[in-house]
């Protein structure tokens, strides 16, 4: 009775979440390569406030939204691939699927408009703004994920939400209990941050160098990336009698839930892109706020108010249970 459904949902993914907006971006690479007879060489392929002051080959505005949607595409499928086995897309899932509908059509009508407007044009230094194609592709972008998120089957509830409550400690009433970690993200992920921090920057300084913009802002700008990137890398995490703390390594971003305002306490499996699409402080349906370094068990933690705090951290079932117990014993 199950199996068509569950087949046809995954027919409506695949073809919708999958290969929509690829398809999206290879026509619109199709459609540029076809122009390239008509466009100046090199082509304008970055505008100032002044117009045009950036140039290079056609090909680089032609292959970037493919490029980025492919890769995009493939980055989120394996976690989305694994909801799908477990009964289904969770509302996080299906806002990362729509999201490559949003960057397949913002990318390829931003993009190959820019190539529009300089057909014909002998020279890329009188090429007109391209204002108007950025904001066609972003409102084009925006109404084909709200369309596709009506047409994908209707989000299943979170696997959080089922997940039983931990017991408190065995501990006698008057005994303390103390839980402390410093948790970050793993190798591999510090290592892709760096990456895209130094990438990001080195592209940014080239580009304010070719376009005699304020390398000193700029370098600023650098400076606060990198500073910001480190301090989300690494928390320190607290359960005590107080309740529970959650500080970055330069005591912001800062989380404190005081013992009386917890309501519940679980621990939670927890994969980062699926649940709550990426890595570092995120926000995901549910009131759900999550620190979220590694894929792995995690600590819940329910505020009075419905609100809730997920922390990735080790030995998750021993943070749980303290906190558990400091819990209980402010009910009492």
């Amino acid at each position: 009775m199950t199996t068509e459904p569950r087949s046809t949902g995954r027919s409506r993914h695949l073809l919708l979440g999958t290969l929509l907006p690829v398809l999206i971006a290879a026509v619109g690479a199709a459609v540029g390569i076809s122009w390239l007879p008509e466009l100046p060489d090199p082509v304008a392929i970055h505008w100032g406030s002044d117009g045009a002051d950036g140039y290079g080959s056609a090909w680089t505005l032609i292959l970037i939204p493919l490029g980025i949607t492919v890769m995009f595409t493939l980055f989120t499928e394996l976690p989305l691939a694994q909801s799908r086995r477990r009964g289904g897309l969770t509302s996080n899932d299906k806002f990362l699927v729509v999201t490559r509908h949003f960057l397949s059509v913002l990318l390829t009508v931003g993009t190959i408009g820019s190539l529009a407007v300089q057909r014909g044009l002998a020279d890329a230094s009188d090429a007109p703004n391209i204002g108007g194609p950025m904001v066609f592709g972003a409102a084009g972008g925006i109404s084909l994920a709200v369309l596709v998120w009506f047409l994908l089957p209707k989000a299943v509830p979170s696997r959080f939400d089922v997940e039983p409550e931990v017991e408190p400690l065995d501990v006698a009433p008057t005994e303390r209990v103390y839980w402390a970690r410093t948790v970050h993200v793993s190798g591999p992920v510090i290592v892709l941050i760096c990456a895209v921090v130094v990438l990001s920057v080195g592209t940014v300084i080239l580009t304010s160098i070719a376009s005699d913009g304020g390398l000193p802002f700029v370098a600023w700008i650098s400076a606060f990336v990198v500073v910001l990137s480190i301090g989300m890398s690494f928390w320190r995490v607290r359960a005590d009698r107080r309740g529970f703390l959650v500080r970055g390594a330069l005591g912001w971003p800062r989380v404190s839930i005081p013992a009386a305002d917890i309501a519940a306490v679980r621990v939670v499996d927890v994969d980062p892109t699926a649940d709550f699409g990426g890595w570092g402080w995120r926000w995901a349906p549910g009131r759900r706020t999550g620190i979220i370094m590694r894929r792995g068990a995690a600590i819940e933690v329910t505020r009075r108010d419905g609100r809730r705090l997920v922390v990735t951290v080790d030995d998750a079932d021993n943070a749980a249970a303290v906190l558990q117990t400091v819990r209980s014993r402010v009910a009492s």
